[in-house]
């Protein structure tokens, strides 16, 4: 019997498992197939995010290493602060605060129930809604006291670990990002700037509420691993839905 013939210009069929997970990579980033590579990100991004906020939480909960680093920086900035700095990062802290998030959460739910993108409006209702949930899950389990320097900057009384202003900043910025992208076709250089300046808010928010003394580093590095971690869920969850109900009619 002859053997079969393939395809004039067909790629050879991958050799082996090296082959064979090279193909599997390729077709996943595959841009073309926006599913699998929105789920691969979200898969990858997720699991980093998980992982990342298990080792420190898993450090905090040694009350070790990781500890007298957290509260040897938070003496160190405290003697370093200027009141003109707290002014400054106090109102940048702002940007992070629940009042901020729920603005953005109820202005983007309402622009989405108006577009008529029900998919995407749950979504946007479990990340800001979930994650504050999440959030306020997580300080009661670790229950983890603040520093002391910055009561001042404490309007009610909370655990520290992980933080909500650097958790719900990542889940807003994120989120808004991936929604204006896609339903938002601006010029490149429009893009790079909307993503630089998510990245800005989120860094100073984290930086604002070290410099405040209400939370030690690690507890902002665990709110942005968190937080990132259920962002991936949620735009995973929303890709898989979104490609389910095929293109919009």
């Amino acid at each position: 019997m002859s053997e079969p013939q393939r395809t004039i210009g067909a790629p050879p069929p991958p050799a082996g498992p090296v082959g064979r997970f090279r193909q599997f990579l390729s077709d996943r980033l595959d841009p073309k197939a926006s599913l699998g590579l929105q789920l691969t990100v979200g898969l990858v991004v997720g699991a980093l995010g998980i992982w990342a906020f298990g080792a420190l939480l898993d450090a905090v909960l040694d009350n070790q290493v990781l500890v007298r680093f957290d509260i040897a920086a938070d003496a160190w900035i405290h003697a370093h602060v200027t009141p003109g700095g707290l002014n400054i990062f106090n109102w940048i802290s702002r940007i992070g605060s629940p009042v901020s998030m729920t603005v953005i959460a109820v202005i983007g739910a309402v622009i989405l129930w108006r577009e008529g993108r029900r998919i995407m409006l749950v979504a946007w209702i479990a990340a800001f809604a979930g994650g504050g949930i999440l959030e306020y899950v997580l300080k009661l389990i670790v229950h983890r006291h603040r520093p002391t320097y910055g009561a001042a900057y404490v309007s009610a009384h909370s655990f520290s670990f992980p933080s909500g202003h650097a958790m719900m900043s990542m889940v807003g910025m994120a989120m808004l990002l991936y929604v204006l992208g896609l339903y938002w076709h601006p010029r490149r250089i429009w893009r790079v700037l909307s993503i630089l300046g998510a990245i800005a808010v989120v860094v100073l928010v984290g930086v604002s509420r070290i410099y405040l003394g209400v939370h030690y580093p690690s507890d902002v590095l665990g709110g942005w691993a968190g937080g990132a971690a259920w962002v991936a869920v949620c735009v995973s969850a929303a890709a898989y839905a979104l490609h389910l109900q095929g293109p919009p009619v």
